[in-house]
Parts: C-alpha cells; sequence; structure tokens
C-alpha cells in the first residue's frame, strides 16, 4: 500500500489573514531572550461523547511573589477552556475553568479537564492560561476531528510519565492507551529519507511525495494499552482499521533535537555550503578536522568568532528541530531552513491556515516577508510550506554570503539594510526651489 503525502495548491494567502487586529505578534515563542509560557496540552477522547484535556505548565515561567501568610513564594494562574464547533468561534459547546495557587517549589502542574463531545465533529478548543501574577496571558488553539481513526484516541506513557510530543529517539519504550475494543492494531513502518527544503527562490519544483511502509505489523493490545519498542528511525503509523489515520510516532536518532554527532553537523550545512564543499566533508576520512577547518577558514581562523558562529548555528538547527519537525526533521522543512538562514523574525503572524514571517519593520518597502501555508499530510499537523518568489534569491545570496564570511545573519541586519537605504534614499533626494 502506498501513502501520499497530501500537498494543497501553493498559494499566497488571503492578505487580510494577516491583517486582522485581533492577531498577535507570536515571534516571541521562537526568541530565547524573552520569557514565555509554554504550557503543553495533549486531547485523549474517553468515549464517543466525552473527552479529555490533559495539561502539563513549567513553574518557572511564571512569576512567583512572596507570602508573607504562608511564609513562601506562590504562584498564582488561571487556565479556562471554551470548545467551539470548527468553524463557529462564537457560542462555545462547553467550557472549563480552574484557578491554581501553589508553592513555586513544585517544578511541573499537571492538569486535567473533561468536557462533553461527539463523533464524526470538527471542533477548535481553545485554551487560556493566565499568570495573575503578572497579568500576562497565554493563548492555544488546538483543531480536532473526532473519529474512530482520530489520533486523539491514544495516549502516550514513557517512563511512566505521559507524553505531549509524538517525537521519540531510537531505544524508547512506550506505552500506549487507546479507547478501542480491539485486540490487533495495525502498524505501517516508513523510514524514508526526506529531502531538505528548497531554497526560497526555486519555484515550481516541490512536488507530492509519495512514499511506501517498508514494513506492515501487527501489535497485539489487552484491549486498552500496548507497548511499542523504537527500534528505527522513522514512522511508526499505528491505526485501529485499514484507513490512513490514527498515531503517528516520529521516530530519530538519539540526542534529536540536538546537532551533536559529526554527520548530522555536516549534513545541516546544505543551506550555506556550496555542493563541492558538502561533497568534501561527507566524504573526507577525518570529518571532524574538516568540520573545524570549515568553520575557521570562515572567520579567518579567529576561534573566538568560530566559537560564536558554530554556536550560533547549530542553535537554530536545533530549535528548527524544536519547533517544526513534522513528517521529517525540522531543520529540512521549510521553517526551519528559513530560521537557520535568516534567523528569529521580528514578527510573526498565524492563522489557521497558515504563519506570515515579517523580518525588518512591519509596513515598509524593505521589509522581507516569508508566508507560510499549512500543509494537510498523513503524518503531521506541523507541516508548512512557504510561498516561493524569485524575489528572495538576492536576500538569500545576501544572507548566505554573511554566514560564508563569518557573520550570524540576523533580523538585525535586515534593518541595518533598511536604514541604510533608508539613509541613502534621503540623500539622493533633490528639492528645487521657485
Amino acid at each position: 500500500m502506498k501513502i501520499k503525502i497530501f500537498m494543497m495548491m501553493i498559494i499566497f494567502l488571503n492578505a487580510c489573514t494577516f491583517g486582522k487586529k485581533d492577531l498577535q505578534n507570536t515571534a516571541y515563542l521562537y526568541q530565547e531572550k524573552f520569557p514565555k509560557i509554554n504550557a503543553e496540552y495533549q486531547v485523549f477522547h474517553n468515549s464517543s461523547i466525552e473527552s479529555t484535556l490533559s495539561c502539563r505548565i513549567k513553574s518557572n515561567e511564571f512569576l512567583s511573589v512572596f507570602s508573607t501568610n504562608e511564609k513562601q513564594k506562590k504562584i498564582n494562574l488561571s487556565i479556562n477552556g471554551q470548545l467551539y464547533l470548527d468553524k463557529e468561534e462564537s457560542i462555545p459547546l462547553d467550557s472549563f475553568a480552574n484557578e491554581i495557587n501553589v508553592s513555586d517549589s513544585v517544578k511541573l502542574i499537571t492538569e486535567e479537564f473533561t468536557f462533553r463531545s461527539n463523533l464524526n465533529e470538527k471542533y477548535l478548543l481553545k485554551i487560556t492560561l493566565k499568570d495573575l501574577n503578572k497579568s500576562t496571558t497565554s493563548i492555544k488553539k488546538i483543531y480536532f476531528e473526532k473519529g474512530d481513526d482520530s489520533k486523539e484516541n491514544f495516549r502516550v506513557f514513557k517512563n511512566g510519565e505521559q507524553q505531549y510530543s509524538n517525537i521519540f529517539n531510537v531505544g524508547d519504550s512506550l506505552l500506549i492507551f487507546h479507547n478501542s475494543e480491539k485486540e490487533n492494531l495495525s502498524v505501517r513502518f516508513f523510514n524514508e529519507d526526506f529531502d531538505v527544503a528548497e531554497p526560497p527562490f526555486n519555484i515550481g519544483r516541490i512536488k507530492a511525495a509519495e512514499i511506501y511502509p517498508k514494513n506492515n505489523f501487527n501489535i497485539t493490545s489487552d484491549k486498552e494499552f500496548f507497548i511499542l519498542h523504537i527500534t528505527q528511525k522513522g514512522i511508526y503509523q499505528i491505526t485501529t482499521n485499514d484507513q490512513e489515520k490514527g498515531l503517528n510516532i516520529l521516530s530519530f536518532r538519539k540526542g534529536f533535537p540536538t546537532v551533536s554527532n559529526t554527520n548530522d553537523m555536516i549534513a545541516t550545512l546544505e543551506y550555506i555550503n556550496t555542493k563541492e564543499e558538502l561533497q568534501k566533508l561527507t566524504t573526507v576520512q577525518e570529518k571532524k578536522i574538516a568540520l573545524d577547518q570549515f568553520w575557521l577558514n570562515k572567520t579567518k581562523h579567529d576561534k573566538k568568532i568560530a566559537k560564536k558562529l558554530i554556536r550560533t548555528y547549530y542553535k537554530r538547527v536545533e530549535n528548527a528541530n524544536k519547533f517544526f519537525t513534522s513528517y521529517k526533521a525540522g531543520w529540512k522543512t521549510d521553517r526551519g531552513m528559513i530560521m537557520i538562514v535568516f534567523g528569529t523574525p521580528n514578527i510573526i503572524y498565524e492563522s489557521k491556515d497558515g504563519e506570515s514571517w515579517i523580518y525588518g519593520e512591519k509596513n515598509t518597502m524593505y521589509a522581507l516577508n516569508f508566508t507560510f501555508t499549512k500543509i494537510k499530510n498523513k503524518f503531521s499537523e506541523n507541516d508548512f510550506q512557504l510561498n516561493r518568489s524569485a524575489y528572495f534569491k538576492n536576500p538569500w545570496n545576501t544572507a548566505k554570503d554573511s554566514w560564508r564570511n563569518g557573520h550570524p545573519y540576523s533580523d538585525i541586519d535586515i534593518k541595518e539594510r533598511i536604514h541604510e537605504q533608508e539613509r541613502r534614499q534621503k540623500q539622493n533626494q533633490f528639492y528645487f526651489w521657485y
């Protein structure tokens, strides 16, 4: 059986999608210097009429205030959720809320909320998390379709802890609960080596991928749970029927999303290397020595600058893996590519259908804007495709040359270029008096 990663036709998102006043700039989510609330959420369908939202919250992301009565530092937060039909965010079908006041010595806060839901319906669950000590708010929207083959019919545990991601490493053993009464579940295993993202100016070279399972096998369950041993890199697709839907377990090498071994460090240089350089690094016998020499050459053998360049580049690769991994490693994706080469944008606007990334200053003719369209496929809900344009060739070459000259390119560089262009433009203006 073959499975297609269904790609939507690449179109530019409607400008009004990202022009609404209620859209918030979410670029801070990818910027380490800004404190943020990174709560994790997981929906599980208990039955045909009920579902549960599990939450995991890190207390150190909230402001702790000393309580004179209790003689200890406390954090105070509230969480509430509203359930809507997918396209009708007006009157909630169900809701829940809770206020939490605990000592900041509690590192992880876990909560569960039960709400009503019916089969064969598409929903939007809107979750609002507030830090009541400093009046900051985080909003998360979860879209899901409740069916007999939904991924929310599975609940995954590792080492006794519930997991809020479907990304795992080779060697992991997972305890997976499911709400089906079947004793045999089907598993399709894929280990395709997916391509690296094409440069943003390459138009018309993106095609829908067709991949085939390398193996099919069954798992015996006691009608409530089963154990899955992750033995290879790839995708484990677990279903309760013959449909191409269910739970997708993404398996990567040990240590992922970090980049620690030499082969991975070389592979992720795809975006700033020439083909000849990459070929040489891949085939040379002493790869570690060659890799160190590559970076030293870019900085004219200044070890201090080289170390900074290396840290910046591979931190971006790690963040790309952390935030943008879909059916393939995050560094290979379109968003990962742009993040690695250009850095974190100044502005990000998100919608249900995609994202708009703005480098430089908004509403200026020199700003750089990348638009990503959300793609539907059978393996991931985190797949976004860049709307490519020939316009991006010069900015891409500028950023690439910056890296090759020993300078990590970023939004600051773009802003400086904007200001310099505006300065020159003003100098070239002539005024005539009559």
